[in-house]
């Protein structure tokens, strides 16, 4: 894009909105500009904005709903807390909130206006120094006295928030139950909002961004202000509102806290990933034993029947993404979204591929992928998906010394695939959200920091090599804690011909009983699957497997059988039973 701007508009003045580009992208093509006489100029108000007054769509007006600390498992004041001593320890007095999935994290609520991502158009300005924070919401007093949505919750925003009709702060509340010690507590059939003495001011106000801008630069101009934190992903406009002696940008605080799941985190995404790994059992024995018998289905029909067995589920609200779907051809895409018109008949001649997940009110998101063949698949089929199986098991069993990251242990998913001159344009792995965005950072695990669309760099068609001198940071170089979430999902794609992906979603552990564990000092970590759903048995060359991954593949076979079969019961779905019996075996060398 630079190249062409250069080439054509030598000379020129470009106007811009900042709150449409990236900090980081601003000040790289302002550079690239510069080179060439290009004079980047800012226009704070959207000129288009001003231009497109009739027949615009009308913005979304969804309900925000409080989550229950009963699944949030820390209060969004507690939270608050935790950020103020994250701030002191930079020399940081402001915090601004600018990324979408960390403001529903740290005030502890969801809301769905974004599709699939429960998460909602808002602005946060923390200040450490009074123990105050204003949110800034769209139609924030109407926000603030509805109804809630969710059955699961019955208190509004304003009681949550501890606010007035109109948004102002009400610090002090005292409760009559001196024993609870948080400054908020959860009830069985909800959370009430403040249940003890707090001082956190939290003030709401409506989300207008030149409003938000004048409380940045307001609070950044205090002569006690000594540095203002902006999210290395802020908008320009919020990045430039800080004077450059006092600004501070990085990853936020709220980034790596809520990556790292508390206690009542952790249990709300195993209990949500084995109810969601029932509910995919139950749709793959229906659609084999329908497709064995001969009846129609298209991509199309499994893209939308999945959702019905997760909807029994008391706590499911929302698909997580759309939910991607191919057969043979249609399945080689990355992004294989079937439609009515647009789709493929599963047989028993194609591999079948699903990914899938969903979002649970108990803080948990979920992300699956599965392959099929349900007749006689080919050699080469055979072999590819041993490779890829052979790539989950291994990354899925590996061990490694705590402060090492993605990268360090990508290539452990591609080395089978590279051994016959393949690989997959893609990352290995990714974090995952608690009800959150499916994919949220910090970490990831890649050999790139590459946001691919197809096999291309995203920034690769903006900048050429030299004018990134302002870089976003490298997910897969954060080292990998206990109690981070993330995929694995190794695959293989040939347009045109075939698509096989597996994808389960780990917890990182630490790791104990190593041979030679007590002679070092170093803390070791592993991952714990949490997708519990048998592969597929039609596509598995045995005698490619090594013995640990074999003993590896039983083990994590039973524990599916254990874990699943009693909420199978539960439905009395005898035909998703014997599915799930039938594949999960114990295997041997030519079996």
């Amino acid at each position: 894009m630079t190249t062409w701007i250069k080439q054509e508009l030598k000379d020129f003045v470009i106007g811009a909105c900042p709150a449409f580009l990236s900090s980081v992208w601003w000040r790289n093509l302002e550079m690239s500009c510069s080179t060439a006489g290009i004079q980047l100029k800012a226009f704070e108000y959207d000129l288009v904005e001003q231009v497109w007054t009739d027949n615009r769509p009308p913005e979304n007006s969804v309900t925000i709903n409080a989550l229950p600390t009963q699944f949030a498992g820390k209060t969004w004041q507690d939270k608050l807390k935790d950020m103020y001593v994250e701030m002191e320890s930079v020399g940081v007095d402001v915090l601004v909130i600018s990324d979408l999935d960390e403001c529903p994290w740290l005030f502890n609520m969801r809301s769905f206006e974004f599709g699939f991502r429960p998460h909602f158009f808002a602005y946060a300005v923390i200040d450490r120094r009074y123990n105050n924070a204003r949110l800034y919401l769209r139609d924030h007093v109407s926000i603030l006295t509805r109804k809630p949505s969710d059955p699961h919750v019955n208190i509004t925003i304003m009681e949550h928030l501890n606010t007035d009709v109109n948004g102002k702060c009400k610090p002090q509340i005292e409760d009559k139950d001196d024993a609870d010690s948080g400054a908020c507590a959860a009830i069985d059939d909800g959370v009430k909002s403040c249940s003890a003495v707090t001082n956190t001011c939290l003030s709401v106000r409506e989300y207008n961004l030149q409003d938000v801008l004048e409380d940045i630069r307001h609070a950044s101009s205090e002569p006690n202000t000594r540095k203002v934190w902006v999210s290395i992903y802020c908008n320009h406009a919020v990045y430039s509102a800080v004077p450059k002696s006092k600004i501070y940008q990085d990853l936020t605080p709220v980034a790596m806290a809520k990556a790292l799941r508390n206690p009542v985190e952790v249990k709300g995404m195993i209990d949500s990933n084995l109810v969601d790994s029932a509910a995919a059992i139950r749709f793959f024995a229906k659609l084999e034993k329908e497709i064995k018998q001969g009846k129609d289905w298209t991509v199309f029909q499994a893209f939308h029947d999945i959702s019905n067995y997760r909807k029994e589920s008391p706590y499911f609200r929302s698909p997580a993404f759309r939910t991607l779907t191919g057969s043979g051809p249609s399945a080689a895409h990355l992004y294989n979204l079937p439609t009515r018109e647009r789709s493929r008949r599963i047989t028993t001649s194609e591999i079948f591929m699903q990914d899938t997940g969903g979002q649970y009110l108990n803080t948990g998101t979920t992300d699956l992928t599965r392959s099929f063949h349900y007749g006689m698949p080919t050699e080469t089929e055979k072999e590819i998906y041993t490779r890829v199986l052979m790539a989950l098991v291994d990354i899925s069993k590996i061990v490694w010394p705590k402060g090492r990251t993605g990268h360090d242990i990508d290539a452990v998913a591609r080395q089978y695939l590279w051994e016959i001159g393949l690989d997959f344009s893609h990352e290995s792995g990714h974090s995952i959200g608690a009800y959150g965005g499916v994919t949220e950072g910090p970490a990831k695990i890649s050999s790139t920091m590459s946001t691919f669309l197809s096999d291309v760099p995203l920034h690769a068609s903006i900048f050429t090599p030299d004018e990134n001198k302002y870089d976003f940071p490298d997910p897969s170089n954060v080292p990998l804690e206990e109690n981070m979430f993330l995929t694995c999902e190794p695959g293989f794609y040939q347009v045109g011909k075939i698509g096989i992906r597996l994808e389960n979603v780990n917890r990182v552990k630490l790791v104990r009983g190593l041979k030679f564990q007590n002679s070092t000092y170093c803390q070791f970590l592993g991952f714990e699957p949490l997708t519990l759903i048998p592969f597929e048995p039609n596509l598995i060359l045995y005698d490619m497997l090594s013995l640990p991954q074999i003993q590896w593949i039983n083990a994590y076979h039973q524990t599916v059988l254990e874990r699943v079969t009693p909420i199978l019961k539960e439905f009395k779905d005898e035909d998703a039973i014997t599915w799930l019996q039938e594949r999960t075996k114990p295997i041997k060398r030519g079996s």
